[in-house]
């Protein structure tokens, strides 16, 4: 655990990649985190790279948005480790999983409608994926989405876990021009597999909605059968050198932290905590 990176509080958008799909987005001075997982192994998979941080180094949390009920995405300990008053957003078709944690404030969110809260609007939209949380429930229970997540004149796609289709993508970037981030799922795959993306799929993705900027996420936290751990970060190397987008796409290692300045400066990336005299990677 290495704690949180330094920050530049004047830049209106800043995320931490904590690990697999738990990403700290502060937008102004609000904070946002996505299926919060800071645990090890999951039942007997090995968790390889641990998450960067722990429940109490996180600063007070505005929205935890879960994309689905898959126990790498929604897991209980973490939950219960966060405040009790802390609000969380279930995806649609999710309500009958809302007794499994403690906190008092949860909403289950409808496509495209939007939830509003203080500086922060939260619009769940459709992504490829599959529900259910015990296996036999993913038949009847369809829980999953991807969130628009919005706040200081920013705008952030948080995909949780997906494939790829073209046309729900491009509907997401018609109704929500000028995304500013978009965080994508990049394994595990080869590609062809209707719930997850690869990285040529997940670039799809990022050109499909219109972001000006990508972070790569779920990848490199848990081995897999389908891919070697080291070998979506080097195919998503490929890919971008292929489709000329370096310095759009960020592959963040556990723990950096990714900064967009204000003014049109382009992003650094630290993994440095503040006061270290060894600045920005």
């Amino acid at each position: 655990m290495r704690g949180l990176p330094r920050d530049d509080p004047m830049a209106a958008l800043s995320v931490v990649w904590i690990g697999h799909s738990t990403v700290l987005i502060r937008l102004g001075h609000r904070f946002v985190l996505t299926d919060p997982n800071l645990s090890g192994g999951m039942l007997v998979v090995p968790r390889i790279t641990p998450p960067s941080v722990t429940a109490d180094q996180l600063p007070p949390i505005q929205l935890v948005v879960l994309s689905h009920l898959h126990i790498d995405h929604f897991d209980r300990p973490t939950l219960n480790k966060l405040p009790r008053n802390t609000e969380i957003v279930f995806p649609p078709g999710a309500s009958s999983y809302l007794g499994l944690v403690r906190q008092s404030r949860k909403e289950v969110v409808e496509l495209w409608k939007p939830l509003q809260r203080g500086g922060i609007k939260v619009t769940a939209v459709p992504v490829r994926h599959a529900g259910g949380r015990f296996l036999v429930d993913g038949l009847w229970n369809h829980g999953f989405a991807g969130y628009l997540i919005e706040g200081a004149g920013r705008r952030v796609f948080f995909a949780g876990d997906t494939g790829y289709d073209e046309k729900l993508f491009k509907e997401i970037g018609a109704r929500y021009p000028g995304i500013d981030l978009a965080l994508l799922p990049i394994a595990p795959s080869h590609g062809g597999n209707p719930n997850h993306a690869n990285p040529a799929e997940a670039l799809r993705i990022f050109l499909d909605i219109g972001a000006r900027y990508m972070i790569p996420i779920h990848f490199e936290a848990y081995p897999s059968t389908a891919v070697p751990l080291d070998e979506p970060r080097k195919q998503l190397a490929e890919e971008v050198a292929k489709n000329h987008l370096e310095g759009r796409v960020f592959p963040l290692y556990t723990g950096e932290r990714w900064v967009e300045p204000d003014g049109g400066a382009p992003p650094w990336v630290t993994r440095e905590k503040q006061g270290d005299a060894r600045g920005p990677r």
